[in-house]
């Protein structure tokens, strides 16, 4: 945690904590008169248990038009403006001035404290010895994996980013970036001629190559990102409101330490579309074109060394490469793949039940734990903030809510089924819905007009050497710009 020292290279916000973006107080619980927490588990299994209704046992879910490496971004993203660790999935529901209590670890403010940890002074293990500012990459097993401790444990600015190899190796790509624009810039510093009063060449600072891989990376989440994932006309209204720095635009606004409150909404509930575009198996590289996403055949399941063979080619799942094909991520939809609905041992525990190793009955458990309002009533509040929402719209809920066990729920749906089932009928399954897209753009964009991004610099724009044309970056850049 911060002391009282500034330590070099630790310049992201204090940490925050979590809360609401929409003063509704009424939950989806209330309206739909669940009586206790045995009734509300028994709703969170016929949704989202084995054999539910978010349930993809038949693998009916098309691929979507997004390429698959951006269900890792996303991911890499989230733990890097999100981490709560306190509330308990069985616990009751928890009164408001309890979720606002509940701390954030990470800083919502697009840092990648998740990758910087606390810096060179003080997260020295990340770091070269030599004072080169470079991050150490690989380990005595794969020169292409993040390094380890003895034990394999990944030493990385946040440890969940070894959930999975494929958010292992980004990890690994954005280490990289950092390393490789160190050289850039020092040759573009060199040539500068800066000079302190005394004229006296200047050395290039660590800070100054974290801020330039910082602004690379939120141009990406704007510029990329967002727009390949949120409906596109909510994503223009949001877009062009933190262009020109409306702070007074956004729900969220800072404390008087500088920090923004992580609405349960969005950590909850709406960024978690993400697993819906979690697929079963992927192609790794031209050796392995398949392998499962928890692959016991190669003792890959999570928070485990990255085997040498294994190691990611990212042009099979990006669109690096024009001549070379890639997959795509699964659906934006209400279905997830069987493999998060049976998450292995590593990743829940060798005594979890069946229901608790189910990704979305843990979802909407914890939504119910931490009071998320229905769809509709979230629906009905944005379309009241201007955005193009049809608080009505129909999302055919009858389709898939039959039963006596799920009874009134499509007048009153979970906010997590509501918004992944709005991406698939809204959205086609390639973009969030309306509602889902304005609660994204809501808090990226509080995110990005209130702390230091790349918006406060006039005329700011990507390196010419990363992006393959002038005002453009993407992740695939990324990619190509490392790998040169």
């Amino acid at each position: 945690m911060h002391g009282t020292a500034r330590a070099i290279g630790c310049n992201h916000l204090r940490l925050g904590n979590f809360g609401r973006l929409l003063n509704i107080p009424m939950t989806w619980a209330d309206d739909a008169e669940i009586p206790n927490r045995g009734r509300a588990r028994e709703i969170a299994a016929a949704l989202g248990a084995q054999n539910g209704v978010m349930h993809d046992a038949d693998n009916s879910s098309r691929n979507s038009s997004i390429p698959a490496a951006y269900t890792f971004f996303a991911q890499f993203v989230d733990h890097d403006i999100t981490l709560e660790g306190i509330s308990e999935l069985d616990s009751r529901p928890l009164p408001i001035h309890e979720i606002e209590r509940l701390p954030n670890f990470r800083s919502a403010s697009l840092d990648l404290d998740s990758v910087y940890g606390f810096g060179p002074g003080v997260s020295s293990l990340l770091y070269e010895p030599d004072g080169s500012g470079r991050f150490v990459v690989g380990n005595t097993v794969n020169t292409d994996d993040v390094p380890r401790h003895a034990n394999n444990t990944a030493l990385i600015g946040d440890p969940r980013n070894d959930e999975n190899i494929f958010l292992s190796q980004m990890h690994l790509l954005f280490l990289r970036f950092h390393n490789r624009r160190i050289i850039d810039l020092l040759i573009q510093h060199d040539n500068s001629g800066v000079e302190d009063a005394n004229q006296q060449h200047l050395p290039l600072r660590f800070e100054d190559v974290q801020r330039d891989v910082r602004y690379h990376y939120q141009y990406i989440v704007l510029h990329d990102f967002l727009e390949r994932i949120c409906n596109a006309e909510v994503y223009n209204l949001g877009l062009e409101r933190i262009l020109a720095g409306d702070t007074a635009f956004f729900l969220l606004q800072p404390d008087a330490s500088g920090r923004i409150v992580m609405p349960i909404e969005f950590s909850v509930a709406a960024y978690r579309f993400g697993h819906s575009m979690v697929r079963s198996q992927y192609p790794v590289n031209e050796n392995y074109p398949s392998i499962e996403i928890f692959d016991e055949r190669f003792g890959t399941v999570g928070l485990s060394q990255v085997p040498p063979e294994l190691t990611v080619d990212w042009r099979f799942l990006l669109d690096v490469n024009p001549h070379q094909p890639y997959v795509n991520s699964k659906a934006i939809d209400h279905l997830l793949a069987d493999k998060l609905i049976r998450l292995p041992d590593p990743v829940v525990g060798q005594n979890a039940p069946q229901n608790d190793r189910a990704l979305a009955f843990r979802n909407l458990l914890r939504g119910y734990v931490l009071g998320l309002p229905s769809g509709q009533r979230v629906a009905r509040a944005l379309a009241d903030r201007g955005y193009p929402i049809d608080p009505n719209q129909d999302l055919r809920f009858g389709e898939i809510l039959a039963g006596a066990a799920l009874n009134g729920l499509e007048n009153h749906t979970p906010l997590f089924l509501y918004l992944m089932r709005e991406a698939g009928i809204r959205g086609g399954g390639d973009r969030l819905g309306p509602v889902g897209s304005a609660i994204l753009m809501e808090v990226f964009g509080a995110m990005l007009v209130h702390h230091d991004t790349f918006l406060r610099e006039d005329n700011w724009q990507p390196d010419s050497n990363v992006t393959q044309g002038p005002n453009e970056l993407t992740l695939a850049d990324i990619v190509r710009y490392v790998s040169s």
